[in-house]
């Protein structure tokens, strides 16, 4: 269970680190030839995303993928939400909160 909160605090804060660098990142396409500019703050999203997908190749070969793919995207979406409030100052409001609540209700579902 432990690997499991890892990946999710991995895999959103580099989503959320993603979206922080994103003002920086430059990608040109000039006389066929490709460039791309990012900040180090991307470079560390791309690492906690990149350690992410390592831990889930561990999760999956340990769990049943019916169960633990739906629990991640919701616990992910969760803390993607509660990440973007504070790190991005992103508002909540009434459709979040009933998103949110109608995810734990079926993550308590699931535990049935």
């Amino acid at each position: 269970m432990i690997l499991f909160f890892i990946y999710v605090v991995l895999s959103s804060l580099g989503l959320i680190l993603f979206k922080l660098g994103s003002k920086d990142l430059t990608m040109l396409l000039q006389n066929g030839l490709f460039s791309l500019s990012m900040s180090w703050i991307v470079i560390a999203g791309i690492l906690c995303y990149l350690a992410s997908f390592l831990l889930w190749l561990v999760i999956v070969n340990k769990s049943e993928l019916s169960y633990i793919y739906p629990l991640s995207i919701a616990c992910i979406n969760i803390a993607i939400l509660v990440g973007s409030y504070f790190l991005l100052h992103e508002t909540i409001g009434a459709r979040e909160i009933i998103g949110t609540v109608v995810i734990i209700a079926g993550i308590a579902i699931m535990k049935l």
